[in-house]
C-alpha cells in the first residue's frame, strides 16, 4: 500500500468517525422532553376559580415544563390520546391542566382515532408539540383496543420524541405501556408503587423546575406503578416512598432508544440497567484505525 493511499484512508476513519460522533449528538440534541408516570393522577385532582390542585396540578406544572423544551419545528398545542374532551377524569384533567398552561389540546379517541392520528403524523398532516397519552386507572382513559393502537405505533411515538416532539403518559400495565416496552424489551413497569414520601430526583429538579416533592407524591394523589430494568435513554426523574423508578424520562434531548449501531450512547443514570454503549460501529471503526496503523508501521520496517 502506497504512503498516500495509507494517508486517505486513515483520513477517511477520521472523517466517518467524527461524523458518527456529530450525528449522535445532534440527534440527541434536537430530540424532545419526555416524563413517563407509574400514576393515575388525572384521577386525584379538580380544578377550582380557574386553578389546578393535586394531581390536575402536576399536569399543568409538567406541560409547562414540557412545552418551552419542544425543539420540533413549527409544532403546537397537544395531541391527546385515548380521551374525549371533558369526558372523564382523563379528559377533564388534561383539559384544565393545557387550558391554565395556555395549551391548546385535540382528542383522539378510540384505535381508530389513534392510527389514524399516527398516519397523518407521518404525512406531516398534523404538528403537535406534545403527545399525552391518557393512562389507566382513571375513567375516560385507555381502552384496551387503544393500548394496543399505542403499542402498533410504538415506532412513531419514538420518532416523534427523537424530532424533537415532547411526551407525556400514565398509568400501568401493557394498556399504558406496551409501547414503551416494544421499544425497550428489557423495561419493565410494576405494578406497585407507593407515593408517600416519593421524592424528585437531581435529575428530575433539574428536567422540570418548578416541579416539587408535593406535586407528585401523595399530596397529588397515589401512583399505582414503578419502572425497572433496561430504562434507554431515559432517567429516573421521581422515586417512590421505597426509592423505585416511579417517574423516568428527562429533559431536552432525551431520546427513548440509545446505545444500538447509529443511535447516540446511552446516559449513565441511577436506577436503571445501562445497555451496551454503540460501540459496534466506534469499535470497527477503531479497529480499522488500528488495522491501518499496524500496516503502516509494517510497511516502515521494510
Amino acid at each position: 500500500m502506497t504512503r498516500a493511499r495509507l494517508v486517505t484512508q486513515q483520513a477517511l476513519v477520521s472523517v466517518v468517525l467524527m461524523g458518527a460522533l456529530v450525528v449522535g449528538a445532534a440527534s440527541s440534541a434536537w430530540a424532545g422532553p419526555v416524563i413517563l408516570g407509574g400514576d393515575d393522577l388525572t384521577d386525584h385532582g379538580f380544578e377550582s376559580g380557574g386553578v389546578n390542585f393535586e394531581g390536575w396540578l402536576y399536569i399543568q406544572k409538567a406541560l409547562q415544563n414540557l412545552a418551552p423544551s419542544v425543539t420540533r419545528p413549527g409544532a403546537s398545542g397537544i395531541a391527546a390520546l385515548g380521551t374525549t374532551s371533558g369526558a372523564g377524569d382523563a379528559g377533564m384533567g388534561i383539559d384544565s391542566a393545557a387550558g391554565v398552561a395556555g395549551l391548546g389540546v385535540t382528542h383522539y379517541d378510540g384505535d381508530i382515532a389513534i392510527n389514524s392520528f399516527f398516519t397523518d403524523l407521518a404525512a406531516n398532516s398534523v404538528n403537535p408539540a406534545i403527545i399525552w397519552l391518557a393512562g389507566t386507572d382513571a375513567s375516560g382513559d385507555l381502552e384496551p383496543d387503544e393500548g394496543a393502537a399505542l403499542t402498533a405505533n410504538a415506532a412513531s411515538i419514538n420518532s416523534f420524541v427523537a424530532s424533537g416532539g415532547g411526551l407525556m403518559s400514565h398509568g400501568s400495565g401493557s394498556d399504558a405501556y406496551g409501547w414503551l416496552s416494544t421499544l425497550l424489551p428489557g423495561l419493565s413497569n410494576v405494578d406497585d408503587c407507593d407515593s408517600a414520601g416519593a421524592t424528585l430526583t437531581p435529575a428530575g429538579v433539574a428536567a422540570f423546575p418548578g416541579l416539587s416533592n408535593s406535586d407528585i407524591d401523595d399530596n397529588a394523589g397515589p401512583c399505582h406503578s414503578h419502572f425497572e430494568g433496561n430504562f434507554g435513554g431515559l432517567t429516573t426523574l421521581a422515586l417512590d416512598g421505597q426509592d423505585r423508578s416511579y417517574i423516568i424520562g428527562g429533559g431536552q434531548g432525551t431520546l427513548i432508544q440509545c446505545g444500538q449501531p447509529g443511535q447516540p450512547a446511552c446516559p449513565s443514570h441511577e436506577g436503571a440497567v445501562i445497555p451496551e454503549p454503540s460501540s459496534v460501529l466506534l469499535f470497527g471503526l477503531g479497529g480499522l484505525g488500528a488495522g491501518l496503523m499496524r500496516q503502516r508501521r509494517t510497511k516502515r520496517l521494510k
